[in-house]
């Protein structure tokens, strides 16, 4: 995995330039390094969409050359993160700011805490937006990792295909969106939907369905499972699975895609519906426009009983072990300057997590960048009703929902078996957090 580190720059240099300025001059809120030693700073960076990837770690780099920092960059895709990041904890030798994982590191104890980040960015940009202090604060009011940006699957539609078909989108309930999936699709050229069905956690959209039918994992406290009281209905969700699976909606394959499946799937033209970030889009606009001119975005169909839009994020953390913790904390301070997120927005999947950039003109511009306005302002965090915590982030990781689905239909469990083998992972999941 390619590193980089930024070239030297004078003593002189540096007493030019204390603070980063992208636009505006950058407040310097933490103590400064001594200028006798050239700090070093190790940034895992998220890595998925290339024009995002390249945008925030430009930034960094020209961050670190203006503040005399000898920077070491990597690019860390997403599905490698926690495994290279548990062998460095190991090793003990961890990156001082990482991009994935804040939750499960914080979980583990392995993160500085950045209240102190968190409340003066809260009072210097206006506020939080939506759930984004659900998503960042402990129990105990403290905050380990700064969120940078809200995403979240949508419903993303071949337009083209249901007018073709006679169909006017969006379809109002899971079960339109079959019955549309059905008659717009020509397999084997394209299927109806390109959602998942695998260990991966693009198939945990399974779970927020399931949940649309009134069914939860755990109670009002996230501590104890209640999965077992809601038999009925997610009997009623399997009855609906179930006319997915029989539908041949569903691509070959699904049981074993990784979360890029869907994304390529559609941006080859083989699928009608997806249920995924708009990052589709953001590659369709560079490498295929024609195919996004008939695209269209929509919020996620209602289920029985309720709604269920669930927002992702990304977020920045410091690892407790860094030996700079000041400056790291400097950087994730000017790592959301307004002027900075208004330029990466343009380019990025993220919508607005604070008031201060509710303002920026890629929301009017880009038609397929409006839905992140709804879902930033009003998305609910990943797992509702349950409680987002790290009991429910860890049945996340494990596909639990998926999995259970798997055992029906890849290897012929009967549904009480499958629901009774889905209620004790979770039991022994959520008493590890008790």
């Amino acid at each position: 995995m390619p590193t980089e580190t930024t070239p030297r720059t004078t003593r002189r240099e540096f007493l030019r330039a204390t603070a980063l300025t992208t636009g505006a001059a950058a407040t310097v809120m933490f103590p400064a390094p001594a200028i006798a030693q050239r700090p070093r700073l190790v940034y895992w960076c998220y890595q998925f969409l290339k024009e995002s990837d390249e945008a925030r770690a430009s930034f960094a780099r020209e961050w670190a050359k203006k503040n005399n920092v000898d920077l070491q960059l990597t690019m860390v895709p997403w599905k490698e993160f926690m495994p290279k990041i548990t062998a460095a904890i190991e090793a003990k030798a961890t990156p001082d700011i990482v991009e994935s994982g804040g939750v499960e590191l914080r979980g583990r104890g392995q993160l500085l805490e950045v209240t102190d980040v968190y409340k003066k960015l809260e009072k210097s940009y206006g506020g939080w937006v939506g759930a984004a202090p659900k998503i960042m604060l402990d129990p105990d009011g403290r905050v380990h990792h700064i969120l940078y940006g809200f995403s979240g699957p949508q419903l993303i539609a071949r337009e083209d295909l249901l007018a073709q078909a006679g169909l006017k989108p969006p379809p109002a309930t899971w079960v339109d969106l079959l019955a549309y999936a059905k008659k717009a699709q020509q397999p084997p050229k394209t299927f109806g939907l390109g959602q998942p069905v695998s260990n991966q956690t693009d198939s945990q959209i399974w779970e927020e369905i399931m949940k649309s039918y009134g069914a939860r994992l755990a109670d009002d406290a996230g501590k104890r499972v209640v999965l077992g009281d809601y038999k009925p209905q997610v009997w009623e969700f399997l009855d609906f699975f179930t006319e997915v699976w029989k539908a041949g909606v569903l691509p070959p394959g699904v049981t074993t895609w990784d979360n890029t499946m869907n994304n390529s799937t559609y941006q080859a033209g083989r699928a009608v519906f997806v249920l995924n970030a708009i990052t589709i889009s953001l590659w369709l606009e560079t490498n295929n426009p024609e195919l996004l001119a008939k695209t269209g975005h929509y919020n996620f169909p209602r289920g029985p009983k309720r709604l269920n839009q669930p927002v992702t994020y990304g977020s920045r953390s410091i690892m407790k072990y860094t030996k700079v913790p000041d400056l790291a904390k400097q950087f994730l301070w000017d790592s959301m300057e307004p002027g900075k997120m208004d330029r990466e927005s343009a380019v990025s999947q993220w919508g607005p997590v604070l008031n201060a950039y509710m303002s920026f003109d890629v929301w009017k511009k880009k038609p397929f960048m409006k839905g992140l306005i709804e879902m930033s302002l009003h998305g609910e965090t990943q797992g509702y009703p349950d409680v987002f915590n790290d009991a429910w982030r860890e049945q996340f990781l494990n596909t639990t929902t998926s999995r259970m689905l798997q055992r029906i239909v890849v290897d012929n469990w009967s549904r009480d078996k499958a629901f009774a083998e889905a209620i004790d992972v979770l039991t022994k999941i959520y008493a590890k957090y008790a």
